[in-house]
């Protein structure tokens, strides 16, 4: 069996599909993380017989579309099979200290979170709260929603707030 899911293997996606492996499948299976669900959601037919493990917290500014829209929308290539509930790896918002502009990065679904915890910040998403924290890094942008295992504190940085959520997973047979 495979499993498809977001990746890299620093993501809470594949976290879960991890933990999903080893409940159902003894760890049998195979995990196959992607670059974006969107990309996953667009080639359907390539996984026929897979399964796919997203959040229900999913959103898509690429395909305007929420766990919700995307579950009505596929009825006829996904069916949900099953659903579970894990801890997600602390989040973490960072400012940096000497930043000269008011960008924040983070996943789309955290987004308004981010925006909640940070008055006046201009987000931008990544397809991953991994990726998030690499262009926040490159672009030295002044905000980042991530996880806190992606974080090294610089002298130039400070932690704002530190959040230990969980969230609930499905599990679709892909048709």
């Amino acid at each position: 069996m495979e499993i498809h899911t977001l990746g890299p293997t620093a993501t809470d996606s594949y976290a879960a599909a991890r933990t999903y492996n080893q409940r159902v499948w003894q760890g049998q299976a195979t995990i196959v993380g992607h670059p974006s669900f969107e990309s996953i959601l667009t080639n359907l037919n390539a996984y026929q017989g897979a399964q796919l493990v997203i959040p229900a917290a999913f959103k898509s500014p690429t395909l305007h579309a929420s766990w919700g829209d995307v579950h009505y929308a596929l009825l006829n290539q996904l069916t949900l099979c099953d659903c579970f509930m894990t801890k997600l790896d602390p989040l973490v918002v960072v400012q940096r200290l000497d930043a000269d502009n008011q960008i924040g990065y983070t996943h789309a679904a955290t987004a308004q979170l981010l925006k909640r915890l940070v008055q006046r910040v201009t987000v931008q998403t990544a397809a991953s709260k991994y990726l998030a924290y690499q262009a926040y890094q490159e672009n030295q942008a002044a905000y980042v929603l991530t996880n806190e295992k992606n974080v090294t504190l610089t002298h130039n940085e400070r932690q704002l707030a530190r959040l230990t959520p969980s969230m609930v997973w499905c599990v679709y047979q892909i048709n």
